[in-house]
């Protein structure tokens, strides 16, 4: 099934994969409305498998916490237990997908006004971590002061003048045109697993693709 043009709520879009991409909509999104458990899925899917222990220390939360929303999570069937790799005193935690794919346009999921907020909830919780990110390079630059003009990496800004259409046709052909990095050395797709190992001068990095309306009050100063 693939996305007709003149039909704005087609669903799906071209590059959906159900066996890769997990499918989040304001009807199931409240398992994930918390900035903790999204922390905590996109560390898995990024660099594989880990229990409450090793999870908490990098959150910054305790192992209760972390287990709490893992447990939440699992139910939800976001991750799965890992039985090869826990123990009786410890388990262990994989995601079951490789990526989450959010949208309000899936035929019957527009969900109630609290299943909306509730959206609302996750959408900060995965821009703050975009934001963090960025922060954490900007954070590293005094460190590659010697390999600064040397860097691919890059923050940029366009104003652009959309229709709708044209809108999804941008938003098609980015994702097109990423495809095929994601994929490793070997032509596995990137998930679980952790940074690509086998090449050469090959980094992880994260591509932040955001496209929004350009409200009139989105960038000014809010009050305290």
């Amino acid at each position: 099934m693939t996305e007709d043009p003149d039909d704005p709520g087609a669903w799906p879009p071209p590059w959906f994969d159900p066996e890769r991409y997990a499918l989040v909509t304001p009807v199931n999104v409240q398992a994930l409305a918390h900035p903790i458990r999204v922390s905590l899925l996109r560390l898995l899917r990024e660099d594989g498998p880990g229990s409450a222990t090793t999870l908490a220390e990098r959150i910054g939360q305790s192992s209760g916490v972390t287990s709490y929303h893992l447990r939440a999570l699992a139910d939800a069937g976001f991750i799965e237990e890992d039985v090869e790799r826990g123990t009786r005193r410890e388990r262990w935690w994989r995601p079951v997908h490789e990526g989450i794919t959010f949208s309000f346009r899936v035929p019957g999921h527009g969900g109630s006004d609290a299943q909306v907020e509730a959206a609302e909830r996750y959408m900060r919780a995965v821009a703050q971590v975009a934001y963090e990110r960025v922060l954490g390079y900007i954070d590293t630059l005094s460190a590659r002061h010697d390999e600064l003009h040397l860097l691919p990496w890059q923050l940029g800004e366009t104003t652009l003048s959309l229709s709708r259409a044209e809108a999804r046709e941008l938003a098609l052909r980015i994702h097109a045109l990423v495809a095929p990095y994601r994929s490793d050395q070997r032509g596995r797709a990137r998930g679980p697993g952790g940074p690509d190992d086998d090449g050469e001068g090959r980094e992880r990095a994260v591509l932040q693709f955001q496209l929004v309306p350009d409200e009139p009050d989105a960038t000014a100063p809010r009050r305290a």
